[in-house]
C-alpha cells in the first residue's frame, strides 16, 4: 500500500511538472508573438510625407535629369492579414502591406530589419521593384523612394519622361 501511494505521488509530481513546463512554453510563445514585427504593425496606417524631392528627365531636354520638387501626397497602408498568415515557407517573418494613394494601388512585401541602435523596422518593395518603403516600427517614420516612367501617371507628353524621387514623413495608426 505504501509503494502504491509513493507511485501515485511520483505520477502526480510528473503531471505537475509537465503542466508547469507547458505553462512556461505557452508564456514563451506569447512573448515571442508579442515581440514579433507583425505584433508591432497596426492594421491600418495613414502616412503623410514631410518632403518629396527628386529628379526628372523631361523628353524635351537632352538626356539629363533636372531637380524637381514633387507634390506630396499621403498614402494608406493596410496590413494584408491573408497574405501575411499564409506566407510561403521560409518567409514566415515577412509582412504584406497594401499601399494605396490617389494614383497607385499595390502590394508590398516587407521584411523585418534592424536599424540604428537596434530599432525595429520593415523594408518593403513591390513587384516588379519600383517602390521602396522603409518604416521604423518604433516611431512610425518612413522613407519612400520610387523610380520609373510611370511617376507622372497621366502626364501629357511635355511632362512625360523618367523620374526618381525620395520622400520622408510619418505614419499614424487608424
Amino acid at each position: 500500500r505504501h509503494a502504491q501511494k509513493e507511485c501515485d505521488n511520483q505520477q502526480m509530481n510528473l503531471t505537475q511538472l509537465i503542466n508547469h513546463l507547458f505553462r512556461i512554453w505557452v508564456m514563451f510563445m506569447l512573448f515571442v508573438l508579442g515581440t514579433s514585427s507583425l505584433a508591432q504593425i497596426p492594421d491600418k496606417m495613414q502616412c503623410i510625407p514631410g518632403k518629396t524631392v527628386g529628379l526628372h528627365d523631361y523628353p524635351t531636354t537632352s538626356e539629363r535629369y533636372e531637380p524637381v520638387v514633387f507634390e506630396e501626397s499621403s498614402f494608406k497602408l493596410n496590413l494584408n492579414k491573408t497574405l501575411t498568415r499564409f506566407a510561403p515557407d521560409g518567409k514566415e517573418e515577412f509582412v504584406y502591406l497594401t499601399f494605396k494613394n490617389e494614383n497607385k494601388l499595390t502590394e508590398l512585401t516587407c521584411e523585418p530589419v534592424l536599424g540604428a541602435k537596434g530599432a525595429r523596422g520593415l523594408s518593403c518593395v513591390d513587384k516588379p521593384p519600383a517602390e521602396l518603403l522603409l518604416i521604423n516600427l518604433d516611431n512610425f517614420r518612413f522613407t519612400r523612394s520610387s523610380i520609373g516612367g510611370w511617376t507622372f501617371l497621366g502626364a501629357d507628353e511635355n511632362n512625360a519622361g523618367n523620374s526618381l524621387f525620395v520622400e520622408y514623413g510619418s505614419c499614424t495608426a487608424l
